[in-house]
């Protein structure tokens, strides 16, 4: 089994070799596993697409723009004009109350609307900025075409998204994909791919992230991967009462919102970046 380049090759080991290792070498072995392999963290989303923004009066779309911190954030950086649109109406109502604390009405402009239908002219936008956004599409390729017609030629989309790898089961996507909104079919990198190659996109750049977010924000005392852990383990022993108290349909969510979280640091879960070009 082959998962990101790394050999799962199961290794049968005995009682005595298992044993047969004095405490001190057991330990430089260990010590040289904590030594950190310097992850990038998230803010290398910014950085990356910022070496797309190759012109002042740049046009672009944030798909899927939640409470449009990611806009607010490259609208202070770069010069150019920004566009979101979010499903959620409640994200357009905080996403505005941000946009006018931050004095960019006049370069922010977000409204409620559907990926798959959005209200914007043929080639309007030089780069497409999408957040972990597509696991929830119930037609994939249909949102990419999408993306397609609002892009001008030789635009470029940035899409992050979190895939499944092969030791992740069909019974684990299930209990992390329902209860968050997902289409484990989404996830799937092989049919990621296919879907925006489908809609006439190249990819130029796949940047496997992997679990370097997760590290870096454990390093750097965030620990939010060991925060996840701690809350599935009371989750699960504390189970009726977190119910009754909450209801069941919070529970499922955040029971599977923190697997999704600690599954990306055992290899279940992997985050890519893909660039794509029209």
């Amino acid at each position: 089994m082959i998962v990101m380049g790394v050999n799962m090759k199961i290794v049968e080991v005995n009682v005595q070799e298992m044993y047969n290792m004095s405490e001190e070498a057991y330990q430089s072995f260990l010590d040289k596993i904590d030594e950190s392999l310097n992850p990038r963290s998230h803010e290398m989303l910014y950085d990356k697409f910022s070496n797309l923004m190759d012109n002042p009066e740049i046009n672009v779309l944030d798909a899927g723009c939640r409470d449009a911190r990611h806009l607010i954030e490259l609208a202070e950086r770069h010069s150019g004009s920004y566009k979101g649109i979010d499903i959620v109406e409640m994200n357009i109502k905080e996403a505005n109350q941000a946009i006018n604390e931050k004095n960019l009405e006049e370069r922010i402009d977000v409204r409620l609307g559907d990926l798959m239908s959005m209200p914007y002219e043929k080639e309007s936008f030089d780069l497409i900025w999408c957040r972990d956004v597509l696991g929830h599409m119930d037609d994939l390729k249909g949102t990419f075409d999408e993306f397609y017609r609002v892009l001008k030629p030789g635009g470029k989309a940035m899409i992050f998204l979190v895939t499944s790898t092969e030791l992740l089961t069909d019974d684990e996507a299930d209990f992390l994909c329902k209860p968050l909104a997902t289409y484990k079919e989404n996830i799937d990198p092989r049919i990621f791919e296919e879907a925006f190659k489908a809609a006439g996109f190249k990819c130029i750049e796949k940047d496997i992230v992997a679990s370097e977010w997760r590290e870096f924000a454990e390093e750097t005392g965030r620990n939010i991967s060991s925060k996840q852990l701690m809350r599935i383990a009371k989750l699960t022993r504390n189970k009726e009462a977190y119910i009754k108290e909450f209801g069941e349909t919070l529970y499922a969510v955040e029971l599977s919102n923190c697997y999704y979280g600690v599954y990306q640091m055992f290899g279940k879960l992997c985050p890519i970046v893909y660039t794509i070009e029209k």
